[in-house]
């Protein structure tokens, strides 16, 4: 099973530079303080937006070498409101402004010029489940290692999220296959 992972890193810092910069900017409060906020909003839209044309035609293409029949994704949906009251006030601007709905579309459109079909899964445990014994606990993930309690077994938390979403991925492409939606000729999922 091959696997790609994008790091935020570098779009993280940018994105400090322009959160300390509208910091600046709203404390002084003047007329050309508010039209350089407003021109910074845009620069940082016009940004995401090509980070994440940039991720989804990775990701798509890394689908196509690899002959991925469907990409998996997890169903984030109300995801803001849900965690909202569980991150720290000093991240809440990371976890609630990434564009993530907008990268998935992207990925959804060229997926499917491709020939792809994209999938939403119940994200419900995937991140405290073991990949090697399925045990369930809160207490398998601590920030970015996953040990299982039950097992042992560890690796990268993230990594271990992701296959189990490949694993349901998996699961909805034979369900298709099955029923004689799919073909055959793909054998690699992604997340």
């Amino acid at each position: 099973m091959k696997c790609k992972f994008f790091a935020g890193g570098e779009i993280k810092n940018q994105r400090n530079i322009y959160k300390k910069m509208r910091a600046r900017l709203q404390s002084k409060g003047t007329l050309s303080a508010k039209r350089m906020m407003k021109r910074l909003s845009g620069k940082e839209k016009r940004l995401m937006k090509d980070v994440n044309h940039c991720i989804s035609k990775a990701i798509v293409k890394f689908a196509v070498e690899n002959n991925v029949s469907v990409i998996g994704f997890e169903d984030l949906t109300g995801i803001r409101t849900r965690t909202e009251y569980k991150v720290k006030k000093k991240y809440r601007y990371h976890h609630s402004s990434w564009a993530f709905r907008q990268l998935q579309v992207f990925v959804e459109y060229k997926a499917k010029l491709a020939g792809i079909i994209t999938e939403y899964i119940d994200p419900a445990y995937t991140s405290q489940t073991c990949l090697r014994c399925n045990h369930i606990s809160n207490n398998n993930r601590k920030r970015l290692v996953f040990r299982c309690e039950a097992c042992n077994y560890e690796m990268n938390a993230d990594l271990n999220a992701a296959n189990n979403i490949e694993h349901k991925t998996r699961d909805f492409r034979y369900i298709l296959e099955s029923q004689g939606c799919k073909s055959t000729t793909h054998t690699h999922e992604m997340t």
